[in-house]
């Protein structure tokens, strides 16, 4: 690493070798059958833990070509590991306080002279013969997808007032010069700055950076409030500026670091229908909505670059495991410190909610209220939310089964949930029908889509933990591991503890069982039934 962080992708590449989470892949694979589906492969069949990302050395097509560039896949958000080493962490539990000192300590980028994304450059009659055909574009869903595309962060800027967005968007190739703008409406490059060069008349600017540093893809991904400036936080977070070098045709700035650039002119007039694809709701988006077409200005790349391919799609994905850990490290640094909820100990998105819709909040119970603020200001952080649940410390947001139980057994329908609206759907299916109209589907009237948030915390003194206490318990372990049985991963909780409903009398009553006097009371419990 550099000063804390990494040099640039090949760098981070190198790190992802040596902790064993890189496979490279030297025999010929084809990208347009067999690329995604071995990447598949890792997210239907392995743990977080054991996924690795992908770097295919010999890329084919289905016609036979052989391309110059290599493809890699899994980089940036594979696993939870692969995306705490993209942070510059060596824990999981780091990235929160490292996205928070990022954002109170954002760094402004610096414009260098030249930078080894221009390496080779691809524009008029020398970009009628490469075009984005000569890219290692895969297909995702063999047998599905309508086409090919890249998802990479686009960066744009306001042509009125000059801010700048980087957000991590999709686009679909649509000719060697043309592509379509996977922009959803309510992302900030279409309701801002589109809308801004509608009004100057003009297209707007556009860069794709493929294979930055993954701090770039975090910030593209976090959703972070209009204006602030998402390369100034990713200079936060690896400590020093991002470098960044002019485009050749178009007047934005790209990092120096990315392997590959493509540059382009988002039309104000034109749009073209799209094809399926699969998003994060994990279906395919079949409507073929007429999206904005980008005209293809130039592709600027390294020497041997590296084409990075980021998977979407049914989670668990790559982009999956992007968005929900982004999400959480936002949500956690909005509520315990924007709403002043210190309560807050632990937030999960859960890949299988697309990182958007199902959230879960950890937090102590100081006051009855404090549930109640959480799930309130939650709500308010995104419009695209749908269910928000608030449990007690003692249960493991990251475990489906402790949440479950937690929904089971610590609330009431009627009292602890409730029903909102005025929320935005963006791909979930759920939300329209065969009758809704293409104009409505971000917002179905009369009131848009709706939320649930759900307390489903204690709401006073409880029965304990039904399990042995954790010296009994802890013994077990030792007992267990002595006898050389397979490794354990216990679970929270697995000793159990008091919630309240227990006296010091009950406490004496199970410790002498323990000591085998199985009849402690001698029968002075027994209440005698009454004669008729």
């Amino acid at each position: 690493m550099a000063r804390g962080y990494y040099s640039d992708l090949r760098a981070f590449i190198g790190e992802l070798e040596r902790r064993g989470k890189l496979y490279r892949w030297r025999k010929a694979v084809n990208k347009d059958t067999e690329l995604m589906p071995l990447m598949r492969l890792q997210y239907r069949g392995l743990s977080d833990e054991a996924r690795q990302a992908f770097l295919y050395e010999k890329v084919t097509d289905a016609k036979g070509n052989r391309y110059d560039m290599k493809v890699i896949t899994g980089m940036y958000g594979a696993s939870r590991e692969i995306l705490t080493l993209g942070m510059g962490c060596k824990e999981s539990p780091e990235i929160y306080e490292k996205w928070r000192h990022a954002l109170a300590h954002p760094i402004e980028t610096a414009t260098v002279e030249r930078g080894a994304a221009q390496e080779r450059v691809h524009q008029g009659r020398e970009l009628e013969k490469f075009g984005l055909t000569s890219l290692p574009a895969p297909v995702e869903e063999p047998g599905f997808s309508g086409g090919i595309r890249v998802t990479a962060p686009f960066i744009t800027r306001d042509p009125q007032d000059g801010i700048r967005n980087v957000g991590m968007y999709s686009g679909h190739f649509k000719a060697r010069d043309r592509m379509i703008a996977g922009i959803a409406r309510t992302h900030h490059a279409m309701l801002y700055h589109h809308a801004s060069a509608r009004r100057s008349e003009k297209p707007l600017p556009v860069a794709i950076a493929l294979g930055t540093l993954p701090d770039i893809a975090y910030v593209a991904a976090a959703n972070l409030p209009y204006g602030i400036d998402e390369l100034a936080i990713a200079g936060g977070i690896r400590g020093r500026p991002v470098e960044m070098v002019r485009c050749k045709t178009i007047p934005l700035e790209v990092p120096a670091e990315a392997e590959v650039v493509i540059e382009g002119e988002i039309s104000i007039e034109e749009t073209e229908r799209g094809e399926p694809f699969s998003d994060y709701p994990g279906y395919l988006m079949v409507e073929r909505d007429h999206r904005q077409v980008i005209k293809v200005k130039a592709i600027t790349h390294r020497s041997h670059a590296l084409f990075t391919a980021i998977l979407v799609g049914l989670p668990p994905s790559e982009s999956n495991g992007i968005s929900r850990t982004c999400r959480e490290m936002m949500l956690y640094n909005f509520l315990k410190y924007s709403c002043n909820l210190p309560e807050v100990l632990e937030v999960c998105c859960p890949e299988m909610g697309g990182g958007w819709n199902w959230w879960v909040i950890r937090m102590r119970n100081s006051h009855p209220s404090k549930p109640q603020q959480a799930l309130q200001a939650a709500s308010g952080m995104d419009p695209c939310n749908k269910v928000i649940i608030v449990v007690d410390e003692d249960i493991d947001p990251k475990d489906p089964e402790m949440v479950m139980w937690a929904l089971s057994f610590a609330m009431q329908p009627h009292r602890d949930v409730r029903i909102i609206t005025g929320r935005v759907p963006l791909l979930d299916p759920s939300a329209f029908s065969l009758m809704t109209k293409p104009s409505e589907r971000m917002y179905p009237p009369p009131v848009g889509c709706s939320g649930m948030l759900i307390d489903a915390t204690r709401k006073g003194p409880y029965p304990p933990v039904g399990l042995p206490k954790k010296p009994f318990m802890a013994r077990a372990l030792e007992i267990w591991r002595k006898e050389g049985l397979s490794p354990l991963r216990l679970r929270t909780p697995w000793y159990g503890y008091p919630l309240g409903l227990w006296k010091d009398e009950d406490d004496e009553l199970a410790d002498r069982v323990t000591e085998g006097d199985y009849f402690p009371l001698g029968g002075k419990g027994r209440v005698k039934g009454k004669k008729r």
